[in-house]
């Protein structure tokens, strides 16, 4: 389907043009918000909308024209996220806890905001020319489906271990997920043949805004 089937407030020229499976593997064309030279300055530390902020941010002129190249950007997750929201009629936090969290026993990952107060939660880094210093402030509002996340290494496993078995994504879903389109990328996985031995292993590589995973299925 394309963006305009559902939010049908958004920019029209562009809506019409971009589809989900373009948002899915960053070949949209849209601009990415994190990219903008304003973003940590200006916009980062302030609470947004979810609507608001696709119409402020999200709206803009098309980079390329979609499906024509790879760009990584983190618009697309945003616009999935209302998107989610649209479709299910819920917040997009409810939906990750009742179809993900939850049922893979997901207890220590959550949807981040600035009022619970979570235990042994980590701090953030940056690392400067002259060491490392407390990352910048950052509103939980703004990254939102792009990466307003919080989980620990063991759910991590979890949700890996998920996607060998039909629990959370059916077969279909994950054929789609790992079938490798422009710059070898899928929907939310980078996927490479790589030769070990006489075996070939699959690299995934999947990122949010702020972190890198890799999984090495052997």
């Amino acid at each position: 389907g394309k963006l305009s089937d559902y939010l049908p407030d958004y920019r029209k020229d562009t809506g019409e043009k971009v589809t989900i499976h373009q948002l899915l593997n960053h070949t949209s064309g849209i601009p990415s918000y994190t990219s903008r030279v304003d973003f940590f300055v200006e916009v980062s530390r302030d609470p947004y909308g979810v609507t608001d902020f696709v119409k402020k941010f999200a709206s803009g002129d098309l980079e390329f024209e979609p499906g024509a190249k790879f760009s990584y950007n983190n618009s697309g997750y945003f616009l999935l996220g209302a998107i989610i929201e649209k479709v299910t009629g819920k917040s997009y936090e409810t939906v990750l806890t009742e179809r993900i969290f939850k049922p893979l026993g997901m207890t220590n990952t959550g949807y981040d905001n600035h009022a619970p107060i979570l235990p042994k939660r980590a701090n953030g880094y940056q690392k400067t020319p002259t060491g490392y210093v407390n990352a910048p402030y950052l509103d939980m509002s703004l990254p939102y489906a792009a990466g307003s996340m919080y989980s620990t290494v063991g759910d991590l496993f979890k949700w890996d271990q998920s996607l060998y078995a039909d629990k959370i994504l059916s077969a279909a879903s994950k054929k789609l997920m790992f079938t490798p389109g422009l710059s070898n990328y899928g929907y939310g996985f980078g996927i490479s043949d790589q030769p070990i031995g006489k075996t070939t292993s699959k690299n995934k590589n999947y990122r949010t805004q702020s972190a890198e995973s890799m999984v090495l299925i052997l």
